[in-house]
């Protein structure tokens, strides 16, 4: 590629361009996020002027990027590398922990952040060799992902993760992706370090209104999921299934309180926290919102004409143990509605 731009480039000088690679990718993984993301801005905005030249220079010469002999440099390569110059910079600016950090503080984000950029040097490799690579190989990434993702979490467990993330991102984004932690402490409120409040689920609207389990003004019905193996002594007792619908605060409507534990208990589970939506139920109302509270029916959601339903069905079975006090015995299922 140096010798195509017009650089007199003996092997030894293209050997110790690659090792300057390999020493700032060194950097990169070791170094504290300030010196790394500079090594990095330095390295990327060198490649950029690179790139510029080698592309008029070159012409359609193969430019051995990612040892591919096929691609040869052009506009994908200077735009990659101006768009990676200014994610450096920002780096440097922002100065996130070093990957030995993370992983003494959080082994599990350690290894996270390593296997995504990873998976974004391959993806950058497709992009650079041109679209129909690109595209193909996008599709295999997206459908090796998903049967690894199915064979050892369930699609409401991923989908939990991502509302959580989700909500991480709308309640406090500073917070969440320039300081240490977990999506799930961002949303829960500090004070609570134990109890149902720290599960990540959303509370009973029996609990935060008065006794009643139906959603609370100011909110709608987002969406619901089934529970097909209820073993307890509460509302559906006997039928071996059960129904939760999500209540979600109206567009534009904030939930009086905002997310918080309900009753500012930390026993009892979150309310309006999690940013969610199923969206099986009334289609017409835009947007995803915060999940206020759920109610409990022992009819399928679709066949209830007030909840204003379709019958796309999500299954949970992990919420079958979930009870509360307002839902013992006590309580019954009405007709058509979501139990009183």
């Amino acid at each position: 590629m140096l010798r195509a731009t017009g650089v007199p480039a003996p092997r030894v000088a293209a050997r110790a361009l690659a090792g300057a690679e390999l020493a700032v990718l060194a950097a990169a993984l070791t170094l504290p996020g300030r010196v790394a993301g500079a090594a990095v801005a330095a390295a990327f905005a060198g490649l950029t002027v690179g790139a510029a030249v080698g592309a008029r220079r070159a012409g359609d010469r193969a430019c051995g990027c990612f040892g591919d002999e096929g691609a040869a440099l052009g506009p994908r390569h200077v735009a990659t590398n101006v768009l990676a110059t200014i994610a450096a910079v920002a780096a440097a600016i922002v100065a996130p922990a070093s990957l030995p950090e993370a992983a003494v503080r959080q082994p599990s984000v350690a290894v996270i952040d390593l296997l995504l950029a990873l998976a974004l040097a391959a993806l950058l490799r497709q992009w650079l060799r041109g679209a129909g690579r690109w595209q193909a190989s996008a599709l295999r990434l997206v459908d090796s992902s998903a049967r690894l993702l199915e064979a050892r979490i369930s699609r409401r467990s991923a989908l939990s993760r991502i509302a959580v993330a989700g909500s991480a991102l709308a309640v406090a984004p500073v917070r969440y992706l320039l300081y240490p932690g977990t999506a799930l402490g961002v949303v829960v409120p500090g004070s609570c370090q134990d109890g149902l409040c720290t599960d990540g689920y959303t509370a009973f609207c029996c609990e935060i209104h008065q006794g009643l389990n139906t959603c609370p003004a100011g909110t709608f019905v987002g969406g619901w999921w089934m529970c097909t193996d209820y073993r307890g002594h509460q509302l559906c007792e006997g039928a071996g299934i059960r129904y939760y619908v999500d209540c979600n605060n109206l567009p534009g409507q904030p939930f009086p309180g905002g997310c918080r534990c309900a009753n500012d208990d930390c026993s009892h589970r979150r309310q309006a926290c999690n940013v969610f939506r199923y969206g099986q139920c009334n289609t017409h109302i835009n947007g995803t919102t915060t999940v206020v509270c759920r109610v409990v029916t022992c009819e399928k959601p679709s066949r209830i004409p007030s909840l204003n339903c379709n019958s796309t069905l999500m299954i949970d079975d992990a919420v079958c143990g979930h009870e509360a006090g307002c839902l013992e015995p006590m309580a019954v299922q009405q007709p058509g509605s979501g139990g009183a």
